[in-house]
């Protein structure tokens, strides 16, 4: 008898037992959650770094192939952005062209950690121009925002294992139906978001308050993930856009370009079809530069842009290639009638004279080049050039005429 009064109550045991396994489950449940978060994170912090490599690629390219390492800074500088500790652009031969940092000011345990696991290594992009290596950008990244998530992530699983030991120790004899079964939706939960990456699952209410605040916790865990990410997805698409598009037009710009005209020329040669290629220059752009100044010449380039694009069908493309140079693809099946078409139209639209906000009104007109697909070349390249030597015989008879006139 002395022996079975040494041992333990059921209830004990039953205590100890509830105690146990709840805080295994709602342990596991927490690290499940921080490793799914620390991964999907830094897997978007990793492509938000490519994107801004890249876009800063794009933008310092013309100070690279100028060697002009003040253009180079102000290039880079606006994409120093919370998350990214610094960029460099270096030349060919490895050197510093240019480089901006940020000052670190939060030098936490849960920074270092941040740093270490996901921006130990800077990310390198290479800078392209017409087709050749100019250059690259290193891009240092830092971990001040995972760095918050970690410890709100760290200090929520804190309090959810001592709210869920408490309600163990109080209510042992309510094991199954109020405590074991809301924890396993928290693991299911969390099971499903690792497997599938999916934020919608939310666990219901409990019974227990203990429970009920343990999974407040885990449900706001969920929805900061959520947030993160969608936040890093706008941002992402944003850098995406940039990197793509000219800031000034919102048109396509030349990187764009060549992919849209790849993309195109392997329709047509699976559909046997043609497709146009236009080359534009702007004839009066810099009278009305020099003139009116630079502000008013933006707003005539936007403008320009705007009328070409008016022009064109929704599956064409026009593009900014730099300065006052446009390039039109129109999709196939499209010939010379077509190109002839469209030119037309665009010298209709830019005969209209435009506005400037001083009240003056000018007028843009370019020299417009064809080239087919694929008589007049099979690949890119050739296409432009006869595209561009079009333009050039169709601006040296602009200025034969013009000669001719006075």
């Amino acid at each position: 008898m002395s022996e079975v009064a040494g041992l333990p109550s059921l209830r004990r045991v039953l205590a100890r037992m509830h105690l146990r396994v709840t805080l295994f489950a709602v342990g596991l449940t927490g690290l499940t959650v921080l490793l799914a978060g620390f991964a999907a994170i830094g897997a978007y912090a990793s492509q938000n770094l490519h994107l801004i490599g890249r876009s800063a690629g794009y933008t310092a390219a013309p100070a690279i192939v100028f060697d002009d390492p003040v253009a180079a800074q102000q290039s880079i500088t606006p994409l120093l952005e919370p998350g990214v500790a610094g960029i460099a652009l270096l030349k060919p031969d490895g050197t510093v062209l240019a480089s901006v940092e940020r000052a670190g000011e939060d030098h936490s345990l849960a920074r270092w950690i941040a740093d270490w696991l996901f921006f130990a290594a800077p990310i390198e992009e290479p800078v392209i121009h017409l087709g050749t290596r100019i250059g690259s950008v290193r891009v240092h990244g830092e971990g001040s925002a995972v760095a918050a998530y970690i410890r709100d992530g760290i200090l929520g699983t804190l309090v959810c294992l001592l709210l869920t030991g408490l309600a163990a120790w109080l209510l042992s004899r309510r094991l199954r139906a109020d405590i074991v079964e809301p924890l396993n939706a928290i693991a299911d939960a969390a099971h499903l978001f690792r497997r599938d990456e999916t934020l919608d699952a939310r666990v219901p209410p409990a019974s227990i308050r203990e429970v009920e605040a343990l999974r407040t916790d885990f449900n706001a865990l969920i929805a900061e993930l959520a947030d993160w990410r969608q936040h890093l997805r706008r941002e992402n698409e944003t850098l995406n856009h940039k990197a793509s598009h000219d800031a000034l037009t919102s048109l396509p710009n030349r990187a764009q370009f060549e992919r849209r005209a790849a993309e195109m020329m392997a329709e047509a040669r699976a559909g046997d079809a043609s497709f146009v290629l236009l080359y534009a220059d702007a004839d009066s752009f810099k009278p009305i530069n020099d003139l009116h100044g630079h502000a008013a010449g933006d707003l005539v380039l936007v403008e320009t842009a705007a009328r070409i694009r008016s022009c064109l069908r929704a599956r064409d493309v026009a593009a900014r290639l730099g300065g006052d140079e446009f390039a039109v693809l129109l999709a196939a099946p499209s010939g010379a009638d077509a190109a002839e078409r469209v030119t037309s139209e665009i010298a209709a639209r830019l005969a209209e004279p435009i506005r400037l906000p001083s009240g003056a009104a000018v007028t843009m007109t370019l020299s417009i080049g064809a080239a087919i697909y694929p008589g007049d070349g099979q690949d890119l390249t050739t296409l432009i050039n006869r595209a561009d030597a079009a333009m050039y015989a169709v601006k040296g008879s602009l200025r034969t005429r013009k000669q001719g006139v006075s």
